[in-house]
């Protein structure tokens, strides 16, 4: 599949515009339910600074690009114009999309990051800051809708994994290496990966992920950006489903920014109450709200065990969010377990994260008993130094020396951060 094929498509939607969408002549091809047809969007902006990935061109977007490309094109605009100015309009464009993608980017204060003051101007006078695109960058359709599946989908069909590969991970090596990468919603976030592990990509560059901004997501924007609570969704709101998923998206896109922007990025990194299960409040809402009876023992117990699970998987992405902070900071992590992790500094200096007790709250580290505590105190972002030698296991790098047990057992100085931000900077104190 050719990188740039407005050529081959100018003369239809020359004459036919908006009505081009769906005519033959702008099929890319067929397999099964699956359809891909031909989106102007082929420009790429090798200056930006910001990469935001969605699946795949929508309806709004084909209908927005087709319109200025044709009105460009009678115009007499050259192809490679015509091209980047189609993807200002076109991209992530539409009544509810950008609208909710701009209350994303303002509230983890991209214009911060990215030194402006609007984040509106991305798509006009800051539009060579920003790169649109999609995992699928012409406009995939199953059976006659905006094909939403997962990345995995994506690599099982020989339609779309072309135009994945061709489209957009060939446009890669024509961005900065320093860009920084956005993505909307579980697939696009799955592609980045997929891109970081077969190394298209560096860690450091994938922010996280946003929720999907179409309006097509009801209340998940709202429920993201912390606008709502569980409570305070219907009971029948499907986001309630995927309520896990939206908070470990945002923890870790919190910790993204905040990592970038130090003492500027203050963010609710609390999961909100969690609220009724979804099949109870089904139930709930039935015979309870009705028959107004008190509940029962039992269903408290199963809230508990559900809040119990949400608070682990919460969890998990704190303890992801320090990993990955680790990693930003240039350190490299050489092992881990389920308690700790392992990294070293440039100098192989080695010290472990204690996962076990370790939040974005309270960072516990530690380091090799060769340092004193005095000196440990005057390390940046330490609050606190261990008056005992602390003992683990995992350790496996660290000297050994009985505790209370027979076996002898690995130990170093434990030292605490007290927060995210004095971690990111005990981080960059270590060479």
């Amino acid at each position: 599949m050719e990188r740039t094929q407005l050529p081959l498509f100018a003369d239809v939607i020359r004459r036919l515009g908006v009505s081009g969408i769906g005519a033959p002549e702008c099929n890319l091809g067929k397999e099964g339910p699956l359809e891909l047809r031909y989106m102007p969007f082929e420009h790429v902006n090798p200056a930006a600074r910001l990469v935001i990935v969605g699946i795949t061109p929508g309806p709004n977007q084909m209908a927005l690009a087709y319109a200025q490309a044709q009105s460009l094109l009678l115009s007499g605009v050259a192809h490679a114009q015509v091209l980047a100015e189609v993807k200002k309009v076109g991209a992530f464009g539409g009544p509810a999309m950008r609208p909710n993608l701009l209350k994303m980017l303002r509230h983890f204060q991209f214009d911060k990051l990215l030194g402006i003051v609007d984040v509106a101007t991305l798509w006009d006078s800051n539009a060579h800051l920003l790169y649109a695109t999609s995992v699928v960058p012409h406009a995939a359709f199953r059976s006659g809708k905006g094909f939403n599946g997962s990345f995995d989908e994506v690599l099982k069909s020989p339609l779309l994994k072309r135009c994945f590969f061709d489209g957009f991970v060939a446009s890669l090596a024509q961005l900065r290496g320093d860009a920084l990468y956005v993505a909307l919603g579980p697939c696009p976030q799955a592609a980045l990966e997929w891109c970081v592990a077969e190394e298209y990509l560096q860690v450091g560059q994938v922010l996280g992920s946003f929720c999907h901004p179409s309006s097509q997501g009801g209340s998940a924007v709202a429920y993201y950006l912390r606008q709502k609570t569980r409570e305070e969704l219907k009971a029948n709101d499907p986001v309630r489903c995927r309520a896990n998923e939206l908070d470990t998206a945002y923890r870790q896109m919190a910790a993204s920014i905040a990592a970038h922007l130090p003492g500027l990025g203050h963010f609710d990194l609390a999961v909100p109450a969690p609220a009724v299960p979804l099949q109870r409040a089904i139930v709930q809402s039935a015979a309870e709200k009705a028959a107004k009876v008190p509940r029962l023992a039992k269903p408290r117990r199963i809230a508990e065990a559900n809040q119990e699970g949400e608070e682990d998987e919460a969890r998990r992405a704190e303890i992801a969010a320090l990993v990955d902070a680790i990693v930003r900071a240039g350190l490299v992590v050489t092992k881990q377990t389920k308690k700790v992790a392992e990294f070293e500094t440039a100098s192989r200096d080695v010290l472990y994260l204690i996962k076990t007790t370790s939040n974005l709250n309270t960072i516990n580290i530690v380091v090799d008993p060769k340092h004193t505590p005095t000196t440990l105190q005057g390390w940046p972002g330490v609050a606190t130094v261990s008056s005992e030698h602390r003992f683990h296991s995992n350790m496996t790098r660290f000297p050994k020396r009985r505790n209370r047990g027979e076996a002898e057992t690995a130990f170093g100085w434990q030292v605490t951060t007290p927060s995210f931000s004095d971690f990111q900077r005990f981080l960059s104190g270590l060479r």
